[in-house]
């Protein structure tokens, strides 16, 4: 089969688009790759991280969709030993032997043309969900999905999201919306700011114009509800100076380096609630489906690239000159 893989960590030339045996299923499920999302952990992946190791050749892509005997269907990425209390539970993500096929783990991704998954992690898609849809929904949309449901969002909340363009960006915006919240986002430049302001944000900062914290306080003087914070070190002082007392700060990235330097006081004062949220379990992704649905959320997709272009993709991501989902069409 054709696929796109690494022999070792490092910049885009790492990629290589080259034949590779089809996987073999054993115990597990082959699925034919119709399409692929790419995310910011993929690049992650690729480039490695400090004391982990996985086993290379690698390919990554957990945004999945493909047929199994001719059935639609989605993957959800997330791998457990389903035998402990948590995954008995059906909280997955909090397993210690918990991994995302095609992260940083030895389980291969989507950036193939076949990938062998567990049985339990297929999903079959309704028909009135639409392929590329489905492809937008298991990372970004997923992890934002759970943080808004965890922190309570809902009519009468404020939320705040950094990156309106980003896939956590754009489903925050999305989701909240639906969900009756009202939005505050940032942007850089003119072309995002119309794109946030299409996806339905009440509220749009310039962050390369205006102080983001500045602007907060302007639109609510008691700070917002629920910070999403995706991008790490470089927000983190921020998100906590525009919560309110009692807010929730919501974590799920490092895009911008992981140790942070944050106000303690500032965060014990406001009595601040900060959660961390790994993707979302498989519960939550079939609810995500049926809201999506239910809803008529359409994500917005930036580009479709044939497989052989994926460095392109990481390329356009790295540079942060996409405005929605790409994905990679396997087939």
């Amino acid at each position: 089969m054709k696929a796109v893989a690494f022999s070792e960590h490092g910049p885009l030339d790492v990629l290589r688009y080259q034949d590779i045996p089809d996987p073999v299923a054993g115990k597990n499920v082959l699925v034919d790759v119709e399409y692929c999302g790419v995310n910011h952990l993929d690049i992650w992946t690729r480039m490695g991280i400090a004391g982990k190791k996985i086993k290379l050749p690698h390919i990554c892509g957990s945004d999945i969709v493909g047929t199994v005997k001719g059935q639609r269907v989605m993957v959800y990425s997330g791998v457990s030993c389903g035998k402990c209390h948590h995954c008995k539970a059906g909280r997955e993500p909090l397993c210690n032997k918990f991994a995302m096929i095609g992260g940083m783990s030895d389980w291969n991704g989507g950036y193939a043309q076949k990938v062998a998954v567990p049985a339990g992690n297929i999903i079959n898609l309704p028909p009135e969900l639409r392929s590329e849809t489905a492809s937008t929904l298991a990372v970004s949309y997923l992890v934002s999905w759970n943080m808004l449901r965890t922190n309570g969002a809902g009519k009468g909340k404020t939320i705040m999201v950094y990156g309106a363009a980003s896939g956590v960006g754009m489903a925050t915006i999305q989701l909240a919306k639906a969900l009756g919240a009202k939005v505050i986002t940032t942007v850089s430049g003119d072309v995002k700011y119309e794109f946030a302001k299409k996806l339905g944000a009440q509220h749009i900062i310039d962050r390369t114009t205006h102080n983001i914290a500045e602007e907060v306080r302007m639109i609510v003087p008691d700070g917002v509800d629920i910070v999403v914070d995706h991008v790490g070190a470089a927000t983190w002082p921020t998100s906590i100076a525009v919560l309110k007392h009692g807010g929730r700060m919501a974590v799920c990235g490092m895009t911008s380096g992981n140790d942070a330097t944050i106000p303690v006081r500032m965060c014990y004062s406001k009595q601040i609630v900060m959660t961390g949220a790994l993707l979302g379990t498989k519960k939550q992704l079939q609810e995500l489906i049926r809201f999506v649905i239910q809803k008529k959320i359409r994500p917005v997709i930036d580009s479709i690239l044939p497989l052989q272009d994926t460095k392109e993709a990481h390329k356009k991501m790295e540079a942060d000159l996409h405005m929605g989902k790409m994905l990679l069409r396997c087939r």
